[in-house]
């Protein structure tokens, strides 16, 4: 198993600051389309929200093609870098709760994983009877998406393990899916 350096670690932070100076950017043009009252307000309380390996756009970072497991579950190998992030529509009028479930292996614990929302570190923890990852997500008005980056930076390459491997990606841990519902909705 590889591990970043300090300097891969500060590489991500200069990365995670970079990608949150072109939030607010993104941010502030969608507070002034939303004070420009060109679209009426959604009032509608908030439903909960899977997504799924298959779902995750070809385009999100840090994840690799979703594949199928041998029970026939779809999910996608996480480690095209040290981070993977989703980019969720949903009304952020309320507060959120999450449900990832992301499966180390031998090579890579899950257990160092950082969750940061709209590039603002917040808690996670590990739990329940799938050991799922867990968290809030802030209410933040106005805002119609929150930005989910988890950093887990192990990672490790199966050629370079087993020279008959003619996988050469570098592979971090498992993603099955993220549930997310409103703060205060039940399971």
């Amino acid at each position: 198993m590889e591990n970043s350096s300090s300097k891969d670690a500060l590489s991500f932070r200069v990365g995670l600051i970079e990608r949150a100076v072109a939030e607010q950017g993104r941010r502030l043009e969608e507070l002034m389309h939303a004070l420009s009252d060109d679209e009426p307000s959604d009032r509608r309380v908030p439903e909960k929200i899977l997504v799924e390996p298959a779902s995750v756009s070809p385009f999100a970072s840090g994840f690799h093609f979703h594949e199928h497991d041998a029970a026939g579950r779809a999910y996608r190998w996480t480690g095209r870098g040290d981070f993977f992030e989703l980019r969720v529509p949903m009304n952020r009028n309320v507060n959120w709760t999450f449900e990832m479930e992301l499966r180390g292996n031998e090579h890579v614990s899950v257990d160092p994983l950082r969750c940061f929302v709209d590039y603002i570190e917040i808690p996670v923890s590990f739990g329940g009877p799938s050991w799922l990852a867990t968290g809030r997500i802030p209410a933040k008005p106005l805002a119609t998406h929150a930005v989910l980056t988890f950093y887990l930076p192990g990672h490790f390459i199966p050629s370079k393990l087993d020279p008959k491997s003619v996988d050469h990606r570098r592979l971090s841990a498992v993603f099955y899916g993220l549930k997310l519902a409103p703060a205060g909705d039940a399971k």
